[in-house]
């Protein structure tokens, strides 16, 4: 079993992959919003670099927040929940399109 992690700015199309994913059988998943580390750090005075950091973030809205897809499926449906996210999203290696990735689960309780 793994544990797929789904970083994504768009958070429009959080509803057509969990769609996506339900519709090629997989079950289950979280969505927490996420903040990302270049919006955490943009107001923070005590970096020597934020000065820095503000003139590259300048033009950034504050208030866009992303979303952190967490879906655990078992290990023969992995290569299946990752190609219906990418149905949707698009290429992944696009700049700003999303991270994926997954880590193994060593052990899960309630799920079923």
């Amino acid at each position: 079993m793994q544990l797929l992690f789904l970083i994504i700015k768009r958070i429009e199309l959080v509803d057509d992959i969990m769609q996506a994913l339900a519709q090629v059988g997989v079950r289950g998943g979280t969505v927490i919003d996420s903040l990302g580390m270049a919006k955490s750090i943009s107001s923070m005075d005590n970096l020597p670099t934020i000065s820095a950091l503000r003139a590259i973030l300048n033009g950034v809205d504050p208030s866009q927040k992303g979303k952190l897809l967490l879906i655990a499926v078992p290990e023969d449906q992995v290569k299946i929940a990752r190609d219906a996210i990418i149905e949707v999203t698009g290429d992944l290696d696009t700049p700003n399109a999303g991270v994926l990735f997954g880590v193994p689960i060593t052990f899960a309780e309630g799920i079923g």
